[in-house]
């Protein structure tokens, strides 16, 4: 957020989003009932949201699938961080994962020969989620290629499946990201807020940035919106 503010004055939050997330934001001291710093003008403090536990408590269970209560049980911090095991870098790869076995375990997909890796946990890294949602090629090459390493066979259709399967799961984290955004940015009720981003889900994964912008062109946010502001580095909502 600071490194942001420096080509955005309008800079009011930052957002880390990539093998973990959190996020912060400039809060009026009037709001921060437990502060004991100086008081002197501009009258605000950097707040850390620690969001990665958000639904902790329940709030996000309704939402949420067998396949995140699976991840949320296990390590690492089983029981805690709700919101970042379904958003962040680490754990898009084992949702993909997760739901392809289901898949392959109800003969839906991948009927060749049984995949023990695919059974492994990690074996799908997020980062083929990236390249699979790039792949254009009629025959969809790429994603038969990082099936292969990971010892499947596929056809057409298979492939199909899995790029369907890791785009519906990069554009939920998304839409999460962009509800996230929206919520503390209606919170700052300011006419223009600028949201510094880093790290490496954002940067490496461009359909994140791409749908973030879009979910937050949608009501969820009650300010105005300039496109034209849009950057890899931030967004001005």
């Amino acid at each position: 957020m600071m490194s942001c503010a420096y080509q955005h004055p309008d800079c009011m939050v930052g957002l880390i989003l990539g093998t973990g997330t959190n996020a912060c934001y400039m809060e009026q001291l009037s709001n921060v009932e437990l502060w004991d710093g100086d008081t002197g003008p501009p009258k605000q403090v950097i707040i850390s949201m620690e969001w990665d536990g958000f639904g902790d408590d329940g709030s996000l269970n309704d939402i949420a699938t067998d396949f995140d209560d699976e991840i949320h049980r296990s390590e690492p911090s089983p029981g805690q961080e709700r919101y970042e095991k379904m958003i962040s870098g680490l754990y898009l790869g084992e949702i993909v994962r997760l739901i392809l076995l289901k898949l392959v375990n109800k003969k839906l997909i991948l009927s060749g020969p049984e995949c023990d890796l695919l059974k492994t946990r990690g074996s799908f890294k997020t980062s083929y989620i990236t390249e699979i949602e790039k792949d254009t090629s009629a025959d969809l090459h790429q994603c038969s290629q990082i099936l292969t390493d990971i010892g499947v066979s596929s056809s057409l259709e298979d492939r199909i499946v899995v790029k369907t399967v890791c785009k519906t799961v990069s554009q939920r984290s998304a839409k999460l990201v962009a509800a996230g955004i929206a919520a503390v940015v209606n919170h700052l009720n300011q006419p223009i807020v600028t949201v510094g981003v880093d790290e490496s889900l954002y940067e490496k994964h461009p359909p994140i940035h791409d749908a973030v912008v879009n979910h937050l062109n949608q009501p969820i946010v009650t300010v105005g919106v300039d496109e034209s502001l849009y950057e890899q580095s931030s967004l001005s909502v």
